[in-house]
């Protein structure tokens, strides 16, 4: 039997000041009236920190509490309020029946299941693009590019927005329409990026393909998903098939051109931009990932448009993703936790992505840390560990404020040494490509204590994780079983089938559509922490292969 303990007088009193501090601030932002609040006058008025009235503006603005105008940056009450105060009016205003009262609330069912990512007319590449260029921040970069020589350059959001409507009206004349798959064969830079929102703004499906992929694999790929076109450079077109029929586009470089080849660059520029942006329904993908190369028969998983809600879920919570974050995502976008939360999540919320090219190399790593004053990075185990063995010694001044890993659990000694050489928690996150990330280590810079006894976390909100038995049983506290998503209360699951084995399909759902199986083993704990205990065949994690 687990005895719970009560939390120190500390804990008590800080989480108190805490919410006496987010009324506060609620307060203050309905006495702005009409005209809003700005941030500068809350923190006077409050007497917080920029950091600290921020964190708690995101916090009941998550809680539509709160909205910012994305025009003037003011902040005003938010929506939940209304229903709010309806339901307090049924009680102190005794004329109201309570029973209209209750019927016209709304209801809402997730923070982030927002009317802009639902529906059947969904313009993707305004929302990851086109509305960031009609706010302030049309100037903002959407990419800051570094190449190996140590070189940044930089692409705005109002340069992306051109340079992708005018691709778009390129991969048209190639034949591109809407529902076709678009294979992206490139390293990290800004014609990637480019690339990525031409597909969407012509309603296509964005394919990447990993750099390091064999000829092998690529030409699996691009046989399996019927690509209807390919986008690539002179160096990685050698992994072509020689008997490629599709269109090929290729980034201008030293490479002998073909007569069957056009141009990226060039044709970007001859062509007039497309006007029109295409409208997804929320069940339509956006991307089509495959598993690595390491597996018998690669999986096909299809990211639809109605994942946007899980993605911004854990940018904003399982991240704690701020205004003022200079944010890294060091993983490659050909893989699922890079094309998420490295190309789509930043694209999303109108931050910069930071794109660094050729293969990962320590002495590298710790230059861009310092060169951009990152705050909010991420990383594959395997980076971590290549920390660890090559670790140049020395006093790192690092501006990090929150490191996650996500790919597997990490040793204790490991995570030790990560806290002591960038001095901030390493929080372990937990997802698939199928999910997303939803069991996740949050970092609070006010508790008293941070994560650190090797759990995967615990579940995101939008998500209710189970661990089940062998018979598809809910397992009780300290019962070892599966990692399983209750599909039905889970309203951030979007994952339907494999776009290749319905086989494979049939065993992530083999005791009924009621729960999604991880394949992974692992215990539920009395505070809701997953501990894991194993991985099963036929997990697939989202940092597989690298």
């Amino acid at each position: 039997m687990t005895t719970k303990t009560q939390p120190p007088p500390s804990a008590l009193s800080g989480g108190t000041q805490s919410l006496e501090r987010a009324i506060a601030l609620l307060r203050a932002v309905a006495a702005s009236g009409a005209d809003g609040a700005r941030l500068a006058d809350l923190m006077t008025g409050v007497g917080l920190s920029k950091a600290t009235a921020h964190r708690l503006l995101m916090a009941l603005s998550r809680e539509g509490l709160i909205e910012q105008d994305s025009r003037s940056r003011r902040y005003h009450l938010g929506p939940d309020l209304d229903a709010l105060g309806q339901l307090a009016a049924a009680r102190h205003r005794p004329p109201a029946p309570p029973e209209s009262v209750l019927s016209e609330a709304p209801v809402r069912p997730s923070a982030f299941l927002r009317p802009e990512y639902r529906g059947d007319s969904i313009p993707l590449a305004t929302l990851l693009c086109d509305r960031h260029v009609h706010t302030a921040d049309g100037a903002r970069a959407a990419l800051l590019h570094e190449s190996v020589a140590g070189q940044t350059t930089e692409l705005s959001f109002a340069r992306l927005a051109s340079d992708s409507a005018r691709f778009a009206s390129v991969l048209a004349g190639l034949g591109v329409v809407k529902g076709d798959r678009v294979a992206v064969l490139l390293p990290k830079g800004p014609e990637l990026l480019i690339a990525a929102l031409a597909i969407w703004r012509l309603g296509g499906v964005y394919m990447p393909l990993f750099a390091t992929y064999t000829a092998s694999a690529v030409a699996y790929r691009l046989a399996e998903s019927e690509a209807r076109a390919i986008v690539t450079n002179g160096f990685l077109r050698r992994k072509l098939p020689r008997d490629n029929a599709r269109p090929v586009v290729m980034v201008e470089g030293d490479e002998a051109i073909g007569p069957d080849t056009t141009l990226f660059w060039s044709a970007l520029h001859e062509a007039a931009p497309l006007a029109d942006v295409a409208r997804y329904r929320e069940s339509d993908a956006l991307a089509l990932i495959y598993t690595s190369e390491s597996e018998p028969t690669p999986l096909g998983v299809s990211l639809p448009v109605k994942a946007l809600s899980g993605i911004e879920q854990y940018m904003r919570i399982g991240l704690d993703l701020r205004d003022d974050d200079i944010y890294w995502n060091m993983a490659d976008p050909g893989w699922a936790y890079g094309a998420y939360y490295g190309l789509v999540g930043p694209l999303l919320l109108g931050r910069t992505t930071i794109f660094c090219d050729g293969p990962y190399d320590v002495r590298q790593g710790y230059r861009m840390l310092t060169k951009f004053g990152v705050t909010n990075l991420t990383a594959a185990p395997s980076q971590i560990r290549a920390w660890h063995g090559a670790d140049p010694g020395g006093n790192h001044q690092f501006a990090l404020r929150i490191l996650s890993v996500v790919g597997e659990p990490l040793p204790p000694d490991l995570i030790a040494w990560a806290n002591r050489t960038v001095r901030v928690p390493l929080l372990d996150q937990y997802g698939q490509r199928e999910t997303g990330i939803f069991i996740v280590n949050r970092y609070d810079p006010d508790a008293t204590s941070q994560p650190g006894d090797g759990s995967l976390g615990r579940p995101m909100p939008g998500f209710r994780v189970v661990v089940l038995d062998p018979d598809g049983r809910e397992a009780p506290v300290g019962g070892a079983g599966e990692i399983a998503i209750d599909v039905e209360k889970s309203p951030l699951f979007w994952f339907e089938a494999y776009a290749n084995d319905p086989e494979r399909t049939a065993r992530r759902f083999r005791h009924g559509r009621r729960y999604y199986l991880t394949g992974d083993w692992a215990f539920l704990d009395a505070e809701g922490n997953i501990h894991y205990r194993g991985r099963a065949s036929d997990a697939i994690l989202m940092q597989q292969g690298e």
